[in-house]
Order: C-alpha cells, then structure tokens, then sequence
C-alpha cells in the first residue's frame, strides 16, 4: 500500500504551484500555473482544479492545505458570485481609504493590528469601497476552503494581516469594522490554521491553511525566536516568530497574530527581491556575478516598487550612488544585488534589536535563492550561520503540509529539522569592501 499523502497549494503573487508531500515530507508531483492578469476568482479556482487533477495520485490524498500571499482578497456578493478581482498586496487603495481609518484610529492603529498605514493593505481598499450587508470578504485561500467545504473561514494569520484584526483579543476589531462600513457578517469564522475546516465531497479533509510568510517560517523550521527566515521570491521579507507583540511604528517592523496562542510573526517586507534581479538580468543582460569586485562598485538603493519596510513608503523611488561610465554590466548587476541583500540583512538588525533576541541561525527559502552568488553575499552580512535547504524553493509549500499533517494528528516537524541538519551551511563570500558599501547603505537610506 502507497505511503499516505497531503496536497499542498500556494497561491503566490506570480501563480500558483502544488505539491504532494508524505508524512517524511518528501515532495513529488510538483506543479506550477502562472497568473493570467487581472487576477480573478475563476482563475485560482481554475488553477486549483488543474494542480489538482496533475499532482494527485490514483488513491486519495490523506488531507489539503493551502497557503495564500498575504494582503489578498475579494469581495462575493449574497448569491457568492464574485463582486471585485482579486486585490494583492501590489494594489494601491485610494487614499480616502487611509484617510477614513486615520481619522477613526489615528495613530493607534499599529498597536490595535500590528500594521501600518500603507496602501496595500486591504483595510485601506475596503473602506474606499460599498461593501453590501449581505457580501463576504474572502482571501484567496479561503475562497477554495469554502469551494471545497462549504464552510466560510480564515486563518488567525491571514485575518491579521489584512488591518481588520486586533493583534490582542484574536477578534475582528470593531472600531476599525465600523469605520470601514462593514461588520462581522462580511467576514469569516476565525479558526487555527491546522483546524480541518471541512471536508471535500468525496471526503477529504480540508485543512485551513495560513499566509505564506507563516508557511515559509514553518517549513524553515522557524518557529521559534532562536531561528530567523529569510525569503525571497517576487518580494522579500524577513520574519522571527515571537510569544508577545512587538509594537512600536516608529521602527517599521510589522507584527501579526498567528494563531490564537502566543504566537506572533515580527519580521519586515519588501516590495523588491527577486523582481528586482529579474529586472537587473534583463537590463544588463547578465545572468549572475558571483566573483566578487576588484575595484569600488556604486551602492544602490533598491526601491524600483515603492517600499514598505522600514518607511512604509509607496512612493520610495531607486537611486545609485557612485555610479561612473567606466563601470561594467557585471558591475552595476553586483551592485543591484547587492542593494537588494543590504536592505534584507538591515532587516535582520532591526528585528533582532526590536525582539532583543539575537537569532542563532539564518533559514533561507524562496526561489531567489536558486542564484548561486546570492546567499553568501546575505551569509556575509549576517555574520552567522546561514543554513539553505535542499529545495530551498519549497519552503512555503513544506510548512503548508506541516500543518496539514498537524490537522490529522501526525508532526512532521522532526523532518523539517533533520532537513536542516542535512542543509547546505553557505559559505561567506570573502569582498574585503562589502561591509564598507553596507555601512554607506545605511547612511543613504537614514536620509531617504
């Protein structure tokens, strides 16, 4: 008889991919479907359906479980067709929508969600909005779990990062529901996100599922303090889970719930990781640079997508500095990824003075990491050990069966660990003026 499995889905801001996973979690069948733009509820459904008939054996899976990125939704009218596209985390809101909860909140805002006044949450889209009484509020994730269960909930973690959840009492904020025009009703059931939410028509169990910056913490055995993720893959971000808030807007780090227990995700995200090599690659015409410079290469300031951490500001713009005719393609693409892994490992720092609690080890994961000159240049900067798993790429995916398996009573958690007992250490890159440029990094962006 077949080992047992669970199908895992993500949906990620370029598509969504699936896998299967054991309770070892060995992965086989993987799959992935790039968007068609706008995205729409017809597409995650159709992408899910199609994933779904590709990766799935002959027996039936034990479970599913979803990830979704986070700062997503959509609006279903009465009848549950759909009202609105799906908003991502890359849409702007209107700015009356920021101004309507400012003038309700005004700065307590951070302490009630762990958020911050930045135009991709979607808080600041659904109070530009009419949102009907009759219409739901759902994320992509759980638009699936109620196509497949008929039951209409949401994860701890995906409810916090949208602003509409106090960070405190794991409930829906009313003052915050209030100034947006909408009430509890327009909004899902909160559950764990290992809480089997339902079962398929053909009995399997469905289980809740979370945000893939808390996937990607749980697949990289980084679910305590003396661990830190680091992620990249169309953006960034770096992430430590913590067991009481952290709030404080003046430092720029973010914090949401992750389940009704003490458990909190601290960390900082940017809108510029792997887009912004991807656009590097395109413009110099250079696949990698992973010697390092023999003389001064200029810094740059990575923000060609605005920024949200540590300024939170959409309107942050790309800039070099010592910048001359003479340097090469080669030069000015190590500069761009460079700027791009200063920015994550200032991340670090400040979330480790934020937390007061020093990480022991650095867990890389996401696809930007498959360049083979950027995680020495991050393990550089770190200054500790920095661990990148074997299919580095299948963090959120892995941490989504983690909690699948946790729906049905089995942890797979020993086999996150012996992963990265058996992970690549990097190896520093040795650039005598690395830490020079990061230092000037810094002093460029403490007067953006």
């Amino acid at each position: 008889m077949p080992a047992p499995y669970v199908l895992c889905f993500d949906i990620g801001s370029g598509g969504m991919s699936a896998v299967r996973f054991d309770g070892k979690l060995e992965a086989g069948g993987y799959e992935e479907i790039p968007w068609e733009t706008p995205l729409t509820a017809a597409g995650v459904t159709l992408a899910f359906q199609k994933l779904t008939h590709s990766i799935q054996r002959d027996d039936p899976a034990a479970a599913i479980a979803i990830s979704s990125f986070m700062h997503s939704f959509l609006v279903l009218g009465p009848d549950g067709a759909p009202q609105s596209p799906v908003y991502t985390w890359m849409d702007g809101a209107p700015p009356e929508g920021m101004d309507v909860i400012r003038s309700a909140v005004g700065s307590s805002f951070h302490h009630r969600t762990g958020c911050h006044y930045h135009p991709m949450y979607p808080v600041f889209k659904l109070a530009s909005m009419k949102v009907a009484a009759g219409s739901r509020i759902v994320s992509p994730k759980a638009l699936l779990v109620e196509t497949l269960t008929g039951k209409y909930v949401e994860d701890y973690g995906m409810a916090a990062t949208s602003g509409l959840l106090d960070i405190h009492s794991a409930n829906w904020d009313a003052g915050i529901l209030r100034a947006s025009n909408l009430s509890s009703a327009n909004l899902p059931r909160l559950q764990e996100p290992q809480a089997i939410a339902g079962e398929t028509a053909s009995g399997i169990a469905v289980v809740n599922g979370s945000g893939d910056g808390f996937t990607a913490n749980i697949g990289s055995g980084c679910e305590s303090s003396n661990r830190i993720a680091i992620t990249v893959g169309t953006s960034a971000a770096v992430r430590q889970m913590v067991s009481t808030p952290v709030l404080d807007p003046s430092i720029g780090t973010f914090c949401y719930r992750a389940t009704a227990q003490n458990a909190f995700l601290l960390g900082c995200a940017s809108n510029n990781g792997g887009n912004v090599l991807d656009w590097a690659r395109r413009e110099f015409g250079v696949a990698t640079s992973t010697a390092a410079p023999k003389r001064e290469i200029p810094v740059f300031l990575p923000w060609l997508n605005g920024e949200r951490s540590l300024e939170w500001n959409p309107r942050m713009r790309p800039a070099w500095h010592g910048r001359k005719p003479e340097h090469t393609p080669e030069e000015l693409f190590r500069s761009v990824m460079e700027g791009v892994l200063f920015n994550l490992a200032q991340y670090v720092e400040v979330i480790e003075k934020s937390s007061g609690i020093r990480a022991e080890q650095i867990v890389l994961s996401g696809n930007g990491f498959l360049d083979p000159a950027v995680a020495p240049i991050l393990a550089a900067l770190v200054s500790r050990e920095t661990l990148q798993p074997e299919s580095s790429g299948l963090g959120t995916l892995r941490g989504t069966a983690v909690l699948a398996w946790r729906g049905l009573n089995h942890d797979a958690t020993p086999a996150v660990e012996r992963l990265l007992e058996r992970a690549q250490r990097v190896v520093p890159v040795k650039d005598d003026g690395l830490r020079a440029r990061f230092a000037r990094f810094k002093e460029l962006r403490r007067k953006v």
